[in-house]
């Protein structure tokens, strides 16, 4: 019967519940039908902008003045909307309160009594807009003009002044008024609560007692709380206490909990976190409205809150007023230090940290690590030392905090000065070095290329349990530098620490290692690190991948061990590793090396079956490989398949290898009509195109022609030939044997300003030999090391490659004139290790001679 009874009533509530929702949507339907007869139905066109709605509120703010002018002048009637309307336009205008009571009076002395009660009624309505700004002004006017407000206008505007802390506005109010009989308990109480607010307790006191007994309403909570937390700070709460009783007020002491409190400064954590600076600062209203009594942490926490906001002006404000509160302490200070910081003012800065220690408060090690870490971030390395030695002459020792911004701070170009200072800093540090730092060490170390120092850090705290810490990625990052510098023996030594302290390595990491021993040529332990991470750690298998694999790869195509790379690649497929273009380019580029384009063709079909599309770099490696062989047939042919497949354009390289393919075949029709298809294609020649044509052309014995292709190239196509270019030349006039004119082709690469090299000389002072020149390539030495010679010097010092050769060739035919120039030489700082007269001699430029040149 029970359940019958409750059906029962739960569905006749629910028909009750239908039957309002109902008549609302039907009352609803109702006001709809008549809102559009009378108005009209609602405009869905496209939506003004922000900046139409402004210009047109300004544009009517404007012609309402107009209208107030002529009203001033005793022409025409108030706008629509009355005197309000023209203090509203005026507002909109930002017209000043001082600009505002200009208008009144002037309205009032040229019209009278007309306007008066039009004045009276303004207080009521800017205080319910909260135009708080103008109601001064007009109470003023409105006083000189012989009308006095109405005490409910004073206490309300006094009111709002209070809730904007202008504490001086609220006792600026209360002194215009007649007398102080005038006051109501209303306004007594606000200016009990503005005396608290100044610290004035006896004020406040004297206030309260003009406030009648029993008239708890006078005073909101947190006005209570307010003179609770000054009376008890001055130690007279028993004084205070009897005006409250008889109030019948009771100061809630409960609010003021550890738990509401710091509930309260969690939740504004938990804002800042969101940089929802609003609700943080309700929920800090919140508590000073509830009547808790407030401590500096509060404060602390909700000026953090305004920093970390960016809200350097509400900072400022909230500074203020814990000052007067007497809750600034060293954390309040750090904290707007750090603000200021933020907003770069560098000068407020400064003067927070005098104005911290006037007040008596010691700069702590957060205030250093503030003002270091502001010096960093602007990389003011002298003004960032000046703050270390600042904190270490305050008697502060650097912190952990301290360290890693200092390292931070150094970059690739740090003086190794600075690194050892910050090493010293590490090494006094009373705390112990915790992983953080640790590893911005490592990284420091890293970043500068100190290895060095690196190797000794290792080695100091490898036995202190900190590698016991490190991250798979700093293990990468070390097994990575140190490979790149050939220090193997660190390698495999983190590797096996990694290994050693159980730390799971990530496929970076294993890709680090491997890449590490491939480019120091030990493909072989790469390949078998590989294996035994497939095999012996099972969880690892799956960080094998295609990278790994391909760098493994990579190390065997250089070292050009094809039956090695065809074995990867075979495992790879066995293991079910994804082959992707990168890996058969690799594959590839290891069969054009190596002279085994027959295996290219299995790797083609293998990548046709797997669907793996071929790139332009694809059949560049294809082409270049064919034309190594000598089979420049068949690299024509795969440059028409990729044309006609219209997915790529043959590109600079490989028309360059095509060209270089001619060259080994003396093919120099087809090297010439090439070209003249590089070009219309629109595929610039570069330098290394006209060395492999002035190689092809010296070759065939068409050394005219190759001089002047590299002129006609180099003024089509804004090219300045290099020294490759200009070696080729001289090799071909040699070739061709015109020696005069190769000595032309020198003088006007000096003349051009081109840069030689040792090569270069070398090549010409063989060339004068071949051509029994020998005086002449003593010519070319002399020149090649700047010392006094027939030719045209370049304009620094170069040396000549295998100068030993060239001496003792050139001894065989002239003795006395080796002997002089080894003379000059030494004289000039050449360094000269041996020498007999089998031309055992060895030698090149000093590095300082080097440096000078």
């Amino acid at each position: 019967m029970a359940l019958v009874d409750t059906m029962s009533w739960m569905s006749s509530t629910v028909f009750e519940a239908v039957s309002l929702v109902w008549m609302e949507l039907a009352m609803f339907g109702v006001a709809a039908v008549i809102y559009a007869a009378v108005i009209g139905l609602p405009h869905f066109g496209p939506k003004k902008s922000k900046a139409t709605y402004e210009e047109n509120s300004s544009r009517e703010a404007e012609e309402t003045l107009k209208k107030w002018q002529q009203v001033k002048k005793g022409k025409g009637e108030l706008p629509s909307g009355g005197l309000y309307m023209v203090l509203t336009a005026m507002r909109q205008l930002k017209k000043t309160p001082v600009q505002v009571e200009a208008e009144l009076r002037q309205a009032l002395t040229s019209r009278g009594s007309n306007l008066l009660s039009d004045v009276q009624a303004l207080p009521t309505a800017l205080l319910r807009d909260d135009a708080i700004e103008l109601l001064p002004p007009v109470l003023q006017v409105l006083q000189d003009f012989g009308k006095s407000p109405e005490a409910a206008v004073i206490a309300s505007l006094m009111a709002a002044q209070l809730r904007r802390r202008d504490y001086a506005g609220v006792e600026l109010t209360a002194s215009k008024l007649p007398d102080e009989k005038t006051l109501t308990p209303k306004m007594h109480a606000i200016l009990a609560t503005t005396a608290a607010h100044r610290q004035r307790l006896d004020a406040c006191k004297e206030h309260l007692q003009q406030v009648p007994s029993n008239d708890a309403r006078a005073l909101t909570p947190s006005a209570v709380a307010q003179i609770w937390s000054l009376a008890q700070r001055e130690q007279r709460g028993s004084e205070i206490m009897e005006e409250f009783q008889r109030l019948g007020v009771q100061p809630q002491e409960k609010v003021d909990s550890n738990a509401e409190l710091q509930r309260a400064m969690t939740t504004i954590k938990a804002y800042v976190k969101n940089k929802d600076l609003p609700s943080a600062t309700a929920t800090f209203n919140r508590l000073k409205k509830n009547g808790v009594t407030l401590r500096p942490q509060v404060y602390n926490c909700y000026l953090d809150a305004c920093v970390q906001c960016n809200d350097i002006d509400a900072s400022l404000e909230l500074f203020e007023e814990m000052k007067h509160l007497s809750f600034v302490d060293v954390v309040s200070y750090n904290t707007l230090l750090k603000g200021y910081l933020a907003s770069n003012r560098m000068a407020d800065a400064r003067a927070l940290v005098q104005e911290m220690s006037s007040r008596g408060f010691s700069a702590n090690k957060v205030t250093y690590n503030e003002l270091l870490n502001a010096k960093v971030a602007s990389r003011d390395r002298v003004g960032m030392w000046r703050i270390v030695d600042e904190m270490l002459s305050a008697g502060l020792k650097a912190n952990l905090i301290t360290c890693s911004i200092l390292l931070k701070s150094l970059t690739p170009h740090s003086s190794e000065k600075d690194l050892a200072r910050v090493l010293d800093l590490i090494k006094n540090l009373e705390e112990q070095i915790d992983e953080v730092l640790f590893s911005s060490i490592i990284e420091a170390c890293i970043r500068l290329k100190r290895l060095d120092t690196l190797s000794d850090f290792i080695e100091r705290y490898k036995n202190k349990g900190l590698f016991r810490n490190i991250s798979a990625p700093i293990y990468g990052a070390m097994i990575k530098a140190f490979g790149e510098q050939g220090h193997l023996h660190q390698v495999r030594e983190l590797w096996a620490q990694l290994q050693a302290h159980n730390v799971k390595p990530t496929a970076i990491t294993i890709g680090c290692v491997v890449e590490a021993l491939v480019i120091n040529k030990q493909g072989e332990e790469a390949w078998q690190l590989v294996q035994d991470c497939q095999q012996l750690m099972s969880q690892r298998k799956s960080m094998i991948n295609t990278v790994v694999y391909s760098t493994v790869l990579k190390g065997f195509a250089v070292s050009k061990r094809i039956d090695k790379v065809l074995a990867v690649y075979k495992e790879m497929r066995n293991n079910g590793i994804a082959c992707n273009t990168i890996t058969y380019n690799t594959m590839l580029d290891a069969c054009a090396k190596c002279s085994s384009m027959e295996k290219a063709a299995m790797l083609l079909e293998d990548m046709r079956e797997t669907k793996i599309e071929p790139d332009i770099i694809t059949y560049s490696t294809i082409i270049k490989g064919y034309c190594l062989t000598g089979d420049v047939e068949r690299a024509f042919s795969v440059l028409e398949e990729m044309k006609r497949d219209g997915n790529f354009m043959p590109d600079e390289i490989m028309y360059n290898s095509i060209l270089d393919g001619c060259t080994k075949q003396r093919n120099v029709t087809e090297a010439l009509r090439v070209l003249e298809e590089m070009k219309a294609s629109g595929i610039k020649p570069s330098n290394y195109t006209l060395s492999i044509l002035v190689k092809l052309l010296g070759n065939a014995r068409r050394l005219g022609q190759a001089m002047q292709m590299v002129e006609d190239l180099s003024k089509e196509h804004h090219l300045k030939p290099n020294i490759q270019v200009y070696t080729c030349l001289i090799h071909a006039c040699f070739q061709n044997r015109r020696f005069e004119r190769a000595l032309g082709v020198y003088e006007t690469m000096i003349k051009e300003g081109c840069n030689a090299d040792e090569k270069f000389y070398a090549v010409l002072a063989r060339g004068c030999l071949q051509l029994h020149q020998p005086l002449k390539a003593v010519e070319v030495i002399k020149a090649a090391y700047k010392l006094e010679s027939a030719l045209p010097h370049p304009a620094r010092l170069v040396g000549v490659e295998g100068l030993d050769e060239l001496l003792s060739k050139i001894g065989k035919e002239e003795q006395e004139a080796v002997e002089v120039l080894r003379a000059e030489l030494q004289r000039c700082g050449v360094r000269a290790k041996t020498w007999s007269r089998e031309g055992a001699w060895q030698g090149g430029p000093s590095r300082q001679r080097r440096r000078n040149g």
